[in-house]
């Protein structure tokens, strides 16, 4: 009897593995097996924010090479690239539907976690494809085309355009539903080059000047702001611009358009064109200009120095006294003449920080200004550090401190020294004096 129930059980149990290999068998005998399509560019997060696929964005997050968007200059196209993929070892072509969900865009744009500046992608604005043909590597990749003409819209200019791209419908395999979606989210603004930095800001013909900034790469010419005059480029990069200063005759002062095939923006910084502007101090004094003779710099020095300079060869080093507030001056023996200059423009260093650590203070202040030369903390306030700095100081009629207050010339200006805390000798450099119109 025992014998029997064994037997039994053991008939039981072969049964039971007979059809679990059977299962085992029809499953991997279909075609997908395990293998699912998904989209690369889809994110599944907790956060609805951090589900969102920014543009422009590089391959690794960091690089400026690598962008995820093609501008297309023929059919004035951005072209957002997207895509499908396979996992698992299944091979073999397939076919996915494109589709758009606005519905979902629209419930994370009303979840007010991203902000107002955070917009619907206009229906018109875009076009992408009903079906994706895929081949038997498993993977292709397709384009979300926007139109240029949204992406230079001043309605949209500052504005993140989302949308909801799905795949639907394949005609073998499963699609994970998880990554079945992308969110697209493009910054309308951020597709635009910015030149931000610039190797010089003084120029002159024939000099290579390094402008630096982002999507540089889309750059199709440059010219100054508001002339002809085009600046070659000797070579170019994504965040980087190397060019060669034209003749600038006509040029004065200003920015750089950066021209692209779907607008143009300016950089963030002038040029300053040299030779259109009074050097009072470049590699030396200009033409009768010199150190203030007048004897009422009592408490400074000043000297052409060889071994610090900005730009060129030499600087000018003012010498201020410990525990003493003289100015330090400039002086031209034919006066300052007025030919429309709009400011005064220099690089400036001091060599310590001051004993509290706060920059070493100065005042500008000429004899053709308002309070005059000398005047006691009358002038126009700067903070100088041992780095070198870039000042740019408003000086026409319009401005609170005009230079040429009392004429169309005056005789000498310079820098006093305000700090309460430097007890020793304190030596500040000058480079690049100009008055520029």
């Amino acid at each position: 009897m025992k014998l029997k129930n064994i037997s039994g059980l053991t008939n039981l149990l072969l049964a039971v593995l007979l059809i679990f290999t059977s299962c085992q068998k029809d499953d991997s005998a279909k075609d997908y097996g395990f293998s699912l399509i998904y989209m690369p560019q889809s994110i599944n997060t907790a956060s609805e924010v951090d589900r969102l696929y920014a543009v422009p964005r590089s391959s690794n997050n960091a690089s400026p090479t690598g962008m995820n968007y093609m501008v297309d200059p023929v059919n004035q196209t951005t072209n957002i690239i997207l895509g499908v993929a396979l996992s698992g070892s299944a091979a073999g072509a397939y076919s996915v539907d494109v589709v758009v969900d606005n519905n979902l865009t629209q419930e994370l744009i009303n979840t007010g976690n991203f902000g107002a500046n955070y917009i619907l992608m206009p229906d018109t604005g875009y076009s992408i494809p009903a079906k994706l043909e895929v081949s038997d590597k498993g993977y292709a990749t397709f384009n979300l085309s926007v139109k240029n003409t949204v992406i230079v819209d001043p309605a949209y200019f500052g504005k993140h355009l989302l949308l909801a791209v799905t795949i639907a419908n394949p005609s073998q395999y499963e699609i994970q539903s998880t990554r079945a979606t992308t969110i697209v989210d493009l910054d309308i603004e951020a597709l635009f080059p910015n030149a931000t930095g610039t190797s010089e800001i003084n120029v002159e013909e024939g000099i290579t000047v390094t402008i630096t900034g982002q999507n540089l790469d889309q750059v199709t010419s440059l010219k100054f702001t508001g002339t002809d005059i085009t600046i070659p480029v000797v070579s170019q990069k994504s965040n980087e611009l190397v060019v060669t200063m034209p003749e600038m005759n006509a040029f004065n002062r200003g920015s750089i358009d950066l021209v692209t095939p779907f607008g143009t923006t300016k950089s963030s910084f002038e040029l300053v064109n040299v030779n259109n502007a009074m050097q009072v101090f470049t590699d030396g004094y200009g033409i009768n200009i010199g150190p203030n003779t007048d004897g009422d710099d009592y408490g400074s020095s000043q000297a052409v120095s060889t071994t610090v300079a900005k730009r060129g060869n030499a600087s000018l080093a003012i010498t201020y006294f410990g525990n003493n507030y003289s100015p330090g001056g400039i002086l031209n023996g034919e006066g300052f003449i007025n030919d429309g200059y709009q400011y005064i423009t220099f690089w400036a260093r001091s060599t310590t920080n001051g004993t509290g650590n706060e920059g070493i203070q100065l005042s500008l202040m000429g004899s053709g200004m308002p309070d005059g030369y000398g005047n006691d903390f009358a002038g126009v306030g700067i903070v100088v550090s041992p780095q070198w700095t870039y000042y740019k100081i408003p000086i026409g009629p319009g401005s609170g401190k005009p230079m040429w207050n009392n004429g169309n010339n005056f005789r000498k200006f310079g820098w006093r020294l305000n700090n309460w805390n430097v007890p020793d000798n304190e030596i500040i450099y000058f480079d690049d004096i100009l008055f520029v119109k």
